[in-house]
């Protein structure tokens, strides 16, 4: 199913204190190990003594709303020469544990630093998408020390802008659940109303409903201006889901971020069709942030 190289970073299953088990899959750095000539000669006469290694940067994979870490890899698998990455299955997505309880994303960001403060510390970017998007910026505001960069693709987390017409087609479709909730005695069952009203995502949810609700009705807005570490923004700029206008709104609140959005791709296809222009921001990201 994966088809790229990998190592499951070994992990035992964390104590109910901290939550259920998450499954994380660990790219090693793939760079050649540095020799250096012995007794200061020439590299290329006599034994070369290997240099003492270096804590390589690391960076954290974080996939969106219903996604596991393979939707990521084939990026992620891209990243290896001179990096560590490590690609998380959030709780109750992929082979993780189901949260133990309805999770908001302050959760989601308090389990992800527990298994943070057990890596080395090192330069460290979390590179997420849409709902891991969501998941990195508690991250810097709860817990600055464990983050030095977030780079977000169609990042999630704001209230959407909408045209009176859109907001009075909304408030249409509110009146007309909340009518129909009532209706039961016609044959309305709250749970076929609520399929029918709801998103593609809210009715795949299954055991995750709770906490997809939960999500979705967060504002983030006092969290992203707490985020004091550089944040490079990437939207697609045919995203319905999380327009490249969202993106103008998180700089305007995240003190250190810029914003770049890529022609003609949209919320999903900005990792496939996409991907390659993706890494090539990324990389360009970690120089800018952390000079590698």
């Amino acid at each position: 199913m994966d088809s790229a190289p990998q190592t499951a970073t070994p992990q035992s299953a964390p104590s109910a204190a901290t939550g259920p088990y998450m499954h994380v899959v660990h790219l090693p750095n793939a760079a050649p190990v540095r020799h250096k000539p012995a007794n200061g000669g020439d590299a290329d006469a006599g034994a070369a003594a290997p240099v003492a290694p270096q804590i390589a940067p690391q960076i954290i994979w974080a996939h969106g709303w219903m996604h596991t870490h393979a939707n990521l890899l084939p990026l992620a698998a891209t990243c290896t020469h001179g990096r560590d990455n490590y690609l998380l299955d959030m709780p109750g997505f992929g082979r993780s544990g189901m949260p133990p309880a309805t999770w908001g994303t302050q959760d989601y960001a308090d389990h992800a630093a527990v298994w943070l403060r057990t890596l080395p510390r090192g330069r460290r970017v979390w590179v997420g998408h849409s709902f891991g998007c969501r998941v990195g910026l508690q991250l810097a505001a709860r817990h600055p020390d464990l983050v030095d960069g977030l780079f977000l693709m169609a990042a999630a987390g704001l209230p959407r802008r909408r045209t009176p017409m859109e907001r009075f087609t909304r408030g249409c479709r509110i009146a007309a659940f909340k009518t129909l909730k009532r209706l039961h005695w016609l044959g309305f069952g709250a749970e076929r109303v609520r399929r029918f009203f709801g998103s593609a995502d809210y009715a795949s949810a299954g055991e995750l409903r709770p906490v997809f609700v939960s999500v979705v009705n967060e504002n983030l807005s006092g969290v992203a201006a707490r985020v004091a570490c550089p944040v490079h923004l990437l939207y697609g700029e045919n995203d319905t889901e999380t327009p490249p206008s969202m993106g103008q709104d998180f700089v305007r609140l995240l003190p250190h971020a810029r914003l770049q959005v890529l022609p003609r791709f949209g919320h999903l296809d900005i990792l496939t069709a996409g991907g390659h222009q993706a890494v090539y921001a990324l990389d360009t990201f970690c120089e800018e942030t952390f000079g590698g």
